[in-house]
């Protein structure tokens, strides 16, 4: 039985852990690693999610106990939705964990938005460990999101400071990250990299392809207006004029697809260009990768962008795929030139060139695709989940037998 402070006992076989997130279970790659990583050992998990279509109240995925909030995703560009959205679903999380007082060991809330963590008021007043996960730091992003609205970042930044003082911890994804978020609270900030899920992204022989033939790039992953695909379908109209073969496959949901979807009717591309309609969970995107010959991360550079180190691109060099991306200080810390081909910054015209740069040298993009599989081999899942599970049982104060590690393992984390 848990004592107060959240400490098991030694008796205990397993963990009970709770995590909220303001997200879709099904489709959100991090939580869903975490989550199935501490049901794999034999810890039971719950998560309180959002609800979607078709979705039951409650189901078991992959060992994972998941609970359907009666709220649903919103995407659009209103500021009052997506608080109300928040909002809303944070006072759904705090009622369902209030009627839960002693029943986790541990906490995890998964940001955006920081403030969920005050969901677990009553486990924090119990002093159960509460471990506040930040994917993304909200100023930035709503400052990308709602560039019109310039006050809206700095009333956030209170919010998030009470957030990060309210936690026990903080996890994030990237060094950079938890630089920032070390100058704004004195609590203990470790790094878990959203490193690929090595259950679905395996590497795979290099799919070379003719340039006179069929060429398909592709994109997974949210589609919003940041995310530079209407530049993409730009850039894939022009290539076509020297490319006739050349293919979009896009997986994903956001409110970019609407938009993206005017574009690619506009262009003429319709034939070409194969929108999502519905968004996939990660084994489906991997098998339809498999048809991908070259990965697209075209990102505009904007205050959250600049500060991102994408999944994707980690995934397309785990599958050994060939990617072109755009760049920031955070990629730049991680990939060089010789591993992906750059668009700097990634513009209509930038993207054009660096896609029929890419089709046309089929021996440099298998270079370059082999040396990036060769960095991320240094930030594998394998090894953050090392990370990741240190930490729940350090907060919950399980002690596992001493297993020395490999020397540098945990070394070639290149930010």
């Amino acid at each position: 039985m848990s004592g107060v402070n959240g400490g098991i006992d030694q008796h205990r076989d397993r963990l009970r852990v709770g995590m909220v997130v303001c997200s879709e279970y099904e489709s959100d790659a991090r939580v869903r690693r975490q989550a199935e990583a501490l049901a794999a050992r034999g810890d039971e998990v719950t998560v309180f999610a959002l609800g979607g279509r078709g979705r039951p109240d409650e189901e078991i995925i992959d060992g994972v106990h998941v609970v359907h909030a009666p709220t649903s995703k919103y995407r659009g560009d209103s500021v009052r939705a997506y608080l109300s959205l928040y909002g809303g679903f944070t006072a759904h999380a705090a009622g369902w964990l209030a009627r839960r007082p002693r029943s986790f060991d541990l906490v995890q809330a998964h940001s955006v938005p920081e403030a969920i963590i005050f969901a677990a008021a009553v486990q924090g007043i119990l002093r159960v460990p509460l471990l506040l996960d930040v994917h993304d730091l909200s100023p930035q992003l709503f400052a990308s999101k709602f560039a019109g609205h310039p006050l809206l970042p700095r009333l956030l930044n209170g919010s998030v400071r009470a957030s990060f003082g309210f936690a026990t911890e903080v996890l994030t994804v990237h060094e950079p990250y938890a630089e920032t978020i070390r100058q704004m609270t004195s609590r203990p900030v470790s790094v878990v990299m959203n490193a690929p899920d090595d259950r679905y992204f395996q590497p795979r022989p290099f799919r070379p392809w003719d340039p006179a033939g069929e060429v398909v790039f592709g994109y997974h992953g949210l589609i919003a207006p940041r995310h530079g695909l209407s530049n993409v379908a730009e850039a894939l109209s022009r290539l076509r004029a020297e490319v006739p073969g050349a293919r979009l496959l896009v997986m994903g949901n956001g409110d970019g697809l609407a938009p993206l979807r005017e574009d690619v009717t506009r262009l003429g591309l319709t034939d070409v260009v194969e929108l999502p309609e519905r968004s996939l969970p990660v084994p489906e995107v991997v098998g339809r990768l498999e048809g991908v010959h070259i990965g697209l991360v075209p990102s505009k550079l904007d205050p959250w962008t600049s500060a991102v180190l994408p999944t994707k691109l980690l995934e397309y060099a785990t599958l050994g795929i060939p990617a072109i991306s755009f760049r920031n200080p955070v990629i730049d810390s991680v990939f060089t030139a010789e591993e992906v081909m750059f668009a700097d910054p990634a513009t209509p015209d930038t993207l054009y060139e660096a896609m029929l740069a890419v089709v046309r040298d089929v021996e440099g993009a298998r270079r370059r695709a082999a040396a990036a599989s060769t960095v991320v081999e240094g930030i594998a899942w394998q090894r953050q989940k090392e990370v990741y599970l240190d930490l729940i049982d350090r907060m919950t104060s399980r002690r596992k037998p001493h297993v020395p590690r490999q020397r540098g393992a945990l070394a070639a984390d290149r930010e």
